[in-house]
């Protein structure tokens, strides 16, 4: 007779336990192998930060450079016995480009242009007399005719006359002002007769001298009449809102525009949109397209010239 096999006991409660916890055993003791990695990780993640925080906090080496970038424009128009006097008008706003003391070769003489003076405490009459500046100059220029001239300074107006007296020298020097064609030589003298005299006198004298010719000057402006130079105090101290920020060249722009006239060149026009502007174009009036520029001449030689007008 077949006997039905009994099915086999469950396995007791004790030894399944055994079984059960030598399970949960291994996966305990498995648990802290895991740690160690979060850990190192942790660790490094820590020392990192820390070392990014240090770098960040400590300067760098090495200066910064902040070093920015007018050529600069010509001033006021001068008026000319002749010319036709009429009163400046505003011009539109020009950019001057950063390059100062080379296109235009500024140098600091005993004026520091970064203090103007204010407009108000400019004086604008004086007595009407003057004080020239002692000793001489040597000749600058080519073969050509020597021209000689004074400098004059308005007395009671605060500017010594020897300053004035070599910047003037110094424009006049420049190898892009009118000796660049070799036919004209200038020195300065202190004495005795003269070619032309260059005078720098508040507006009321300006007016007066300048009127005595038939020009209106209006109290703004500078002039060429007989042989005076005649340089607005205003103008000198100030400059034009072309050259606000370059007082030294547009000090350049008037002398050269003014002996100019006395050499007999005329106003000019500008040349072409982009092109430099004529030391003889009143660019108080707009520069009309034209850069600015306070030579008769460029670096290389070549006159700087635009359509005359009448």
């Amino acid at each position: 007779m077949n006997e039905r096999r009994r099915p086999s006991p469950p396995p007791s409660s004790a030894a399944g336990r055994r079984r059960r916890g030598g399970r949960s055993r291994r996966r305990r003791s498995a648990r802290p192998r895991l740690l160690w990695p979060g850990l190192a990780a942790g660790t490094v993640l820590v020392l990192a930060g820390g070392l990014a925080l240090r770098g960040a906090s400590e300067p760098s080496d090495g200066p910064t450079d902040t070093a920015g970038a007018s050529s600069v424009t010509e001033g006021p128009e001068s008026h000319r016995a002749g010319g036709t006097g009429d009163a400046p008008t505003d011009g539109p706003t020009a950019s001057p480009a950063k390059e100062k003391g080379k296109e235009n070769g500024k140098e600091k003489d005993g004026t520091d242009e970064d203090e103007k003076p204010d407009p108000g405490s400019i004086p604008s009459s004086g007595p009407g007399t003057f004080a020239t500046a002692d000793g001489s100059g040597d000749r600058v220029g080519g073969s050509g005719r020597t021209l000689t001239y004074v400098v004059q300074v308005e007395d009671g107006i605060g500017i010594s006359a020897p300053d004035v007296a070599a910047e003037v020298e110094r424009i006049l020097a420049d190898e892009r002002g009118w000796t660049a064609d070799g036919k004209v030589g200038f020195r300065r003298v202190s004495g005795g007769a003269s070619d032309f005299r260059v005078r720098l006198a508040t507006a009321a004298t300006v007016d007066d001298i300048c009127g005595q010719y038939g020009l209106d000057t209006g109290g703004e402006v500078n002039c060429n009449v007989g042989q005076d130079v005649m340089v607005n105090l205003k103008r000198w101290l100030l400059a034009t809102q072309y050259y606000a920020d370059d007082v030294t060249s547009y000090r350049a722009l008037i002398i050269n525009h003014e002996v100019g006239h006395f050499l007999g060149h005329g106003h000019e026009g500008c040349p072409g949109a982009g092109r430099p502007a004529p030391v003889m174009m009143q660019q108080i009036k707009g520069l009309h397209g034209c850069r600015t520029n306070v030579w008769p001449y460029d670096a290389d030689g070549r006159p700087i010239t635009g359509p005359a007008l009448g």
